[in-house]
């Protein structure tokens, strides 16, 4: 009797951590009078304005109605990599940052393009620097090696024949430091994530020379940033992931119709640091927020080739496939 019940004790922790895996658990919720089962998942963040759709659809419910409760996880570049490869956190708001990682074997699937437009790249306001082929020769502010200003902006240096590995120096600061360094003269100029470019270009200390905004005359928007899952979650609870970019969709557009309230709602729930209620509201009427999986098929594609160009990814790399092995239906 005693075997039996010990044998009975193992089975039940093992379907706990299964059940645990990949940043998910099962939980019960009533807050609305009906017993509702939701599925506890781990989201990861970088607090930035353009992951209002995250944001919104925690607050608005959006999650929940599809079965979810998210939980929050600050993360960076290199902890987003570990816990994705732990399993801790079941997905995020992916960015190409991330693809020379994916390259590499990190399990991320992509299920659809967030948003367009969310990074800048300023100088000085009486910088005779005027465009990027300027910077040749200049050093450059970023948030990390690899990240994503650093990879969208060394892409645009390579369209000018600009060797972004030897034409140009890197120098890390945390963003709310960038502006400092900037008016110190120890960067030349900087690129970073919204609100931190656009915050330098309000004050008047700064100038626009780069951004991947859709809305510059005669450029074509592209996704920066895409809705990302953990790969072994995919192949597990298909399910599961579909409920998430529904959850995504559905918040985009209620950010594409409601900037301003989607400005205010981030400010006064401080999920962003930096910026007031009036300028990432601002910022957010500038991005698209359609998702659409034909274009994001053609912009992840797009992205890749081109980094494969200035040498971030591998010569070898066959674009394509690596496509068709990461972005997913849902």
């Amino acid at each position: 009797m005693k075997k039996k019940f010990l044998k009975i004790i193992v089975l039940i922790s093992t379907i706990v951590v299964v059940f645990a895996g990949c940043g998910t658990t099962k939980n019960t919720d009533s807050s609305s009078g009906n017993s509702t089962q939701l599925t506890k998942i781990t989201l990861g963040t970088y607090n930035g304005t353009c992951e209002a759709p995250l944001y919104v659809g925690i607050e608005k419910g959006i999650f929940k109605k599809h079965g979810l409760d998210v939980k929050l996880q600050n993360i960076n570049a290199e902890t987003l990599k570990e816990g994705i490869a732990s399993g801790k956190i079941a997905g995020a708001q992916i960015s190409p940052g991330m693809f020379k990682s994916m390259e590499q074997g990190l399990d991320i699937k992509l299920t659809t393009g967030v948003h367009t437009g969310c990074i800048q790249g300023v100088v000085p306001v009486n910088s005779p620097i005027k465009d990027v082929k300027g910077l040749k020769g200049k050093t450059i502010g970023i948030d990390s090696i690899g990240g994503v200003p650093m990879v969208l902006l060394s892409i645009e240096l390579g369209k000018y024949g600009i060797d972004p590995k030897k034409d140009v120096q890197w120098r890390v600061y945390p963003q709310p430091q960038l502006a400092q360094a900037l008016e110190k003269g120890e960067i030349d100029a900087f690129a970073a994530w919204d609100p931190y470019g656009a915050l330098a270009v309000s004050q008047g200390k700064a100038r626009k020379i780069f951004g991947n905004s859709n809305n510059e005359k005669g450029k074509e928007d592209s996704y920066c940033c895409y809705v990302g899952v953990n790969g072994k979650l995919a192949d597990k609870d298909p399910k599961l992931v579909k409920a998430l970019t529904d959850s995504w969709v559905e918040a985009d557009a209620w950010v594409q119709a409601h900037p301003q309230e989607a400005g205010k709602l981030i400010v006064d729930k401080k999920y962003v640091s930096s910026g007031d209620e009036k300028e990432n509201a601002k910022l957010l009427g500038t991005y698209k927020f359609v998702p659409d999986k034909a274009k994001s098929k053609k912009d992840f594609t797009n992205t890749l080739n081109a980094m494969k160009a200035q040498g971030i990814i591998d010569s070898s790399t066959d674009v394509n496939a690596l496509v068709k092995s990461t972005l997913i239906d849902y």
